[in-house]
């Protein structure tokens, strides 16, 4: 009984929970829809009520620019249908005089060439270059750049037969020519190109094989040295940099030109009682070894991973110094790390 009372002394304050929740997504949902800007809907004039695209562009094939409707078009419809909405939701406030004041989709800057008739007649459908726009319900708010023409869908078609190569700049371009440098190439281009280069990105603007040959960047790196290399780096940082990034050297250098300067030239640390008889490299190698990077060179260096394995006898555990090097001579310098790190 009294576990009844509880739950019925709860049924006001549930409900009244439950009212204030439901006021309350009512209350954002209008807030959100009052801050949603007014826009023209393809969705609803083209799939929803059957608009062709004439109806509204009445200069696709008369003009390089198809056009905007204009108030007199829309309030053939609109007259009855806005008669009873707010002003701020009648088509008259999609326009700024005679001007439709929407977001074009598919607008294109000052630089391109482009002639909306000459495309419009050649017998596709509106939908062959506008392919999502039917769907779209509302510019002012959509992703604009899903709707746009880009460089390369232009260039896909035009590659099949309909239009100028991808050569022919000038067909589409007012100034970009593959002799004139865009405004990527200014300030510090030079210097920092390269990182352009290696980042391999898909944007168009970072394709310089548009303009560029191949020939032209190895002329070009083998008459002038890139910045980085100067003395310090000869002598001193290039094998540090060919170490973490030996493919990068690979652009302008190959494998005999290394051979070439090392057979003349030794690395500086190969001084003193580097190489034999005291062998003093072994000390800088082995931790126990660390790196393979004495093969570039030495090829016919014995792996070391043919160590002389532990005779029968001989336990892991064993200290080897009281035997080896103790009257009984090591046939290399002892590094003092554990013998079995190799022998094994």
């Amino acid at each position: 009984m009294a576990l009844l009372m509880r739950a019925s002394s709860r049924a006001p304050a549930l409900a009244l929970a439950a009212g204030l929740g439901l006021a309350g997504c009512i209350l954002i949902d209008a807030l959100v829809q009052s801050e949603r800007p007014f826009a023209f809907s393809h969705r609803i004039h083209v799939l929803e009520e059957g608009l062709d695209c004439v109806d509204c562009h009445s200069a696709w094939e008369d003009a390089d620019d198809p056009g905007l409707p204009l108030p007199g078009q829309c309030a053939l419809c609109h007259a009855e249908l806005d008669a009873e909405k707010p002003p701020e939701h009648r088509a008259a406030a999609l326009f700024e005089g005679e001007r439709f004041k929407a977001l074009r989709a598919g607008r294109l800057s000052d630089e391109i060439l482009f002639s909306h008739r000459a495309h419009a007649t050649r017998g596709d459908e509106c939908a062959a270059c506008h392919a999502t726009l039917a769907e779209n319900d509302g510019l002012a708010r959509g992703p604009a750049a899903e709707l746009a023409l880009d460089m390369e869908r232009c260039l896909a078609c035009h590659a099949a037969g309909a239009g100028p190569r991808e050569a022919e700049c000038a067909a589409c371009h007012r100034e970009i020519r593959a002799e004139v440098a865009p405004p990527s190439h200014r300030a510090n281009w030079k210097r920092y190109h390269g990182t352009v280069v290696r980042a391999r990105t898909d944007l168009r603007a970072d394709q310089c094989a548009l303009c560029h040959q191949e020939s032209s960047c190895e002329s070009c790196h083998h008459v002038e040295l890139p910045a980085s290399h100067d003395n310090f780096w000869r002598r001193r940082g290039h094998g540090l940099t060919a170490s973490m990034d030996r493919d990068s050297c690979a652009t302008c250098h190959d494998s005999d030109s290394c051979d070439r300067c090392h057979q003349e030239s030794r690395p500086l640390d190969h001084r003193g009682l580097w190489g034999a008889p005291r062998d003093l490299h072994c000390l800088t190698c082995h931790e126990p070894l660390r790196s393979e990077a004495c093969s570039v060179c030495h090829a016919a260096t014995p792996s070391h991973a043919l160590a002389t394995p532990l005779p029968g006898d001989h336990l892991p555990g064993m200290n080897c110094r009281q035997c080896h090097g103790s009257g009984q001579p090591l046939p290399h310098v002892d590094n003092g790390q554990s013998c079995t790190g190799c022998h094994h």
